[in-house]
């Protein structure tokens, strides 16, 4: 048994990390203040392939796979969690259901932008779409001459505010997927930012992920073409269903980053910082929450690539994205809190990152909460309608 990256993977981790310490941290802290996205390093990443980084070559990506982004993700995420949370929504909630779902226009017209990162894509969270028969679904869908109209309301949408491409699930008007039966059916749709009836409501003053560019989605009349529909009229569960265990590997890597850059302020802090005549590194206290963390921040790393392997390998999930994403959350908040403490009163300054890490590893962990539950998986069987 051999535990590596390959010389292939190595290299992406490198170029990824070069381009975090070079270019996303510069900016981090002075983007999450203004609550800005930056497009720029956006744009830098997809000029070094990252949008492209896990589709095979012949759909025109790299084909680094699944494990060479969450390497990304994590190197990203070390510095700033933002853009690495929006390099996750692009592929995952995006691109990921276009490439397995969409047909021969939508993608004519889409997934050559999405790949090549020169448009930027986001979308709903799968685990939303795919419990809303139990909540309550945000936007409808009613046939219309050659489309649907949609109407509704789809709040706080990760990567809203800059997005120009969404995947929305819509609940069929209603319909039900069988006589008499309460589950609803519901479709995916990949909606234009400029398509008429869209209104795009950016979100502010949020606590964490602050830069992600979070948005409401209102669809009024908003008509979509047949084309743009994903997977068969009804499947849009089944979709979301998929989709779940790539987002949660995906998110896992982000939580994993925060987790990592944590520890690694922490212990870049107490190494510097002196107290009774030696580094508080070397104080017992500051010791035991320094090998916790580090520790805590390694075992994530090791699920997220364990997790990210099984699925380029194509071997079944049986849990192991949402294992590594619920260790990584838990390690990336209770590291991030750690390494508050670790800083002491200059903790909560801003003038330091580790109070940004624990506001954004707050945030992911509502987003595995709130969007990618467990207890919101369909357990029906079936056709994969509704």
């Amino acid at each position: 048994m051999e535990f590596g990256l390959s010389e292939e993977e190595r290299m992406i981790r490198d170029m990824a990390a070069r381009y975090a310490e070079q270019e996303a941290a510069r900016r981090a802290a002075e983007l999450d203040e203004a609550e800005t996205f930056d497009r720029q390093s956006f744009d830098g990443m997809a000029e070094l392939g990252f949008t492209a980084l896990p589709w095979p070559e012949e759909a025109g990506g790299a084909g680094g796979g699944f494990a060479g982004l969450a390497l990304v993700l994590q190197e990203l995420s070390r510095v700033s969690a933002s853009l690495g949370a929006a390099l996750w929504a692009h592929v995952y909630l995006a691109a990921w259901p276009l490439m397995r779902f969409g047909g021969t226009e939508a993608k004519q017209r889409f997934l050559g932008r999405l790949v090549a990162g020169s448009a930027l894509g986001t979308g709903m969270l799968p685990g939303t779409a795919a419990g809303a028969s139990r909540l309550r679904a945000g936007v409808t869908a009613a046939r219309a001459e050659d489309g649907y109209l949609l109407e509704g309301r789809q709040t706080y949408v990760l990567g809203g505010a800059q997005a120009e491409l969404f995947v929305v699930y819509a609940e069929m008007a209603g319909e039900r997927i069988r006589p008499g039966s309460s589950r609803k059916r519901f479709s995916a749709f990949l909606i234009d930012r400029d398509c008429p009836g869209l209104a795009v409501q950016p979100v502010g003053r949020k606590l964490g992920l602050r830069s992600a560019g979070l948005a409401h989605l209102t669809f009024q009349t908003c008509r979509v073409p047949a084309g743009n529909r994903l997977g068969r009229e009804g499947q849009g569960s089944a979709i979301a269903r998929q989709a779940e265990a790539g987002a949660r590997c995906g998110l896992a890597a982000v939580a994993a980053g925060i987790a990592r850059g944590a520890a690694d302020a922490a212990l870049g802090y107490a190494k510097a910082r002196s107290q009774f005549g030696k580094p508080i590194a070397k104080h017992q206290a500051v010791a035991f929450l320094l090998a916790d963390m580090e520790t805590a921040a390694e075992a994530a790393r090791l699920l997220v690539n364990q997790a990210a392997w099984r699925a380029d390998a194509g071997l079944a999930d049986e849990g192991r994205a949402e294992m590594a994403l619920g260790f990584a959350a838990e390690a990336a908040l209770a590291g991030s809190i750690q390494a508050v403490q670790v800083y002491g009163g200059y903790g909560y300054m801003k003038e330091y990152p580790v109070e940004r890490y624990m506001r954004d590893a707050k945030a992911v962990q509502m987003l595995k909460a709130f969007g990618l539950s467990p207890a919101r998986r369909s357990t029906g069987k079936g056709s994969g309608r509704g």
